[in-house]
């Protein structure tokens, strides 16, 4: 009996580590290897045979994609509220680190607020937004700025490229194909996590969420990361099949 077969006769309703898939397979398949398994758990989540249910649990059978829609903590809602009464026909997004927790294994415990904001506006929303915030607020910071200034819940003012794709909902929304994008190139962002862990970060916005590969590959190709993202898609066993 081949193991998906095998995976299908588990139960749907029930949360399963990686563990108990392995030793579950072990003792129906002679000779069964941990790469082997690796690589059919690898091919199991690409065709959505398995997909994840929580961190390092999975469930068996197909899950249905939707559309990303972030939360915003109160602080975003404030700078949203700011943003909207004092810069309104500014083109500008917004995001926060905790917001890649549900992709990444090594949780960000302390939040960080990133506010893209067009070039030409980008230093007087700074300026404008450091008077009106108590919290840190930084205007492109470099690593060594990051190191002496960065604080929990810090607000950090980039500038927005153009080209970026927009959100759907609100004009503000920072899509996945912008966040999988920035997290390469931006390096306030990419101090926020370990690079080690993008490629399966992406595998797992793609396995629960709708992402545009033209969107995403217009973008990167306007920042000189599309090599970078097809590997880490490859890496991850994502299939590109819009370039």
């Amino acid at each position: 009996m081949d193991t998906t077969t095998l995976i299908e006769k588990l139960d749907s309703e029930k949360d399963y580590s990686r563990r108990e898939l392995y030793e579950y397979l072990c003792e129906n398949v002679n000779g069964f290897s941990y790469n082997s398994f690796n690589w059919q758990m690898q091919k199991m989540l690409a065709n959505g045979e398995v997909y994840r249910s929580g961190r390092n649990t999975y469930r068996i059978g197909r899950t249905y994609k939707r559309d990303y829609s972030p939360q915003y903590s109160e602080q975003s809602e404030i700078i949203i509220d700011f943003m909207e009464k004092f810069f309104p026909d500014t083109e500008y997004s917004i995001f926060e680190t905790t917001m890649l927790n549900e992709f990444l294994n090594h949780q960000i415990a302390k939040n960080t607020i990133f506010l893209y904001v067009e070039k030409e506006l980008s230093e007087f929303v700074f300026r404008d937004t450091e008077s009106m915030s108590k919290r840190t607020v930084l205007y492109k910071p470099r690593k060594d700025d990051l190191r002496r200034y960065w604080k929990a819940d810090s607000v950090i003012v980039l500038d927005r490229i153009s080209e970026a794709p927009r959100g759907k909902a609100h004009k503000y929304d920072t899509p996945l194909e912008k966040v999988f994008v920035d997290m390469l190139s931006d390096q306030s962002l990419m101090y926020m996590f370990s690079k080690s862990e993008y490629p399966e970060a992406l595998r797992i916005a793609y396995e629960k969420y709708h992402l545009d590969n033209n969107k995403m590959f217009r973008y990167a190709r306007r920042r000189g990361k599309l090599p970078e993202i097809q590997s880490a898609m490859a890496e991850g066993g994502i299939e590109i099949d819009n370039t």
